[in-house]
């Protein structure tokens, strides 16, 4: 319990958060007419609107199963994040246009000094948040907060991109280079994006794999295999057969033990302690394990 109300804390501060450097860059990007800064405020904004989504997702996905979702929440999370990755990966492709359309028009003219003020104070506290929710994450091993963190990054680094090079553009003004300030504001938007667009596409492709099932990576799996093979190992079992896959925060393995037709049945007791012993092996491999062993004499149940 302690896990949850530490996440669900986590969530509404990120969101508060947001909602503040959202506002912070919208004003600032009034005074300055920079559309890097705007672009900037927008994420944050973004993240506001979604910190308000991730908390109704992280009291979803503990739910017990129902009547409607009878295998759990659980899927709500991974769908969540993917549409996280798509929308930010939304306005990333109208900023980079707007920036091309700058460029190709002479560029655009900004307020440095305000500039730099603002990427400062957005810079301090996206990298402040982004290592508050990284630890949290690890203690409550929840993919939301992990995703929150990796997005909190994105800004703070996106900040100090900006940062650095409106200070070599301050630097740079009554110089010979100075013809190239208009070009540095649509300039920085482009860099923005291609720095930090694998990490949307990285949160993209997670999320639809786990949504389609896709297998844990092969190491992961022959570890999960070589623990139920010494868990089971006194069991005379002619087969085993072990699948599994990761949906958000629950990690699902489930196993079939065919025995022959001639073997004796085993008894309720006895196949709960197999169970038991099988859960025991692999629980440490991840937090939120979800395991079953099933047992049959024809294989055709275990295919």
């Amino acid at each position: 319990m302690d896990k949850i109300r530490l996440e669900q804390t986590s969530l509404k501060w990120s969101a508060i958060g947001s909602l503040f450097m959202g506002i912070l860059g919208i004003v600032f990007a009034l005074f300055t007419h920079s559309e890097a800064i705007l672009l900037d405020g927008f994420f944050s904004l973004i993240g506001f609107i979604m910190g308000l989504l991730t908390l109704k997702v992280a009291r979803l996905v503990i739910q017990p199963d129902d009547e409607k979702f009878q295998f759990g929440y659980a899927h709500f999370e991974p769908f969540f994040n993917a549409i996280r990755g798509l929308v930010i990966l939304l306005v990333c492709g109208f900023a980079v246009t707007s920036a091309v359309i700058a460029i190709l028009h002479g560029g655009r003219e900004l307020n440095l000094g305000h500039a730099l003020v603002y990427t400062a104070l957005a810079m301090a506290g996206c990298f402040l948040l982004a290592i508050v929710q990284r630890i949290n994450a690890k203690k409550t091993e929840s993919p939301l907060l992990d995703v929150d963190a990796k997005n909190w990054l994105i800004d703070g680094t996106m900040s100090g991109v900006v940062a650095a090079a409106f200070l070599a553009a301050f630097l740079l003004r009554g110089s010979q280079w100075a013809y190239l300030l208009p070009y540095v504001d649509p300039g920085l938007v482009v860099l923005m994006v291609v720095l930090l667009l694998r990490i949307p596409l990285r949160t993209i492709r997670d999320s639809v794999g786990e949504l389609l099932q896709i297998a844990p990576p092969p190491e992961l799996q022959a570890a999960i295999r070589a623990r139920l093979d010494d868990a089971t190992k006194d069991f005379p079992a002619e087969k085993k057969i072990v699948r599994m896959t990761k949906v958000g925060r629950y990690f699902y393995v489930l196993m079939y033990l065919v025995v022959s037709s001639q073997h004796n049945a085993q008894s309720v007791d006895e196949m709960d302690a197999i169970r038991k012993k099988a859960y025991l092996e692999v629980k440490d491999l991840h937090p939120a394990l979800v395991m079953d062993v099933l047992f049959t004499q024809d294989e055709i149940w275990a295919k």
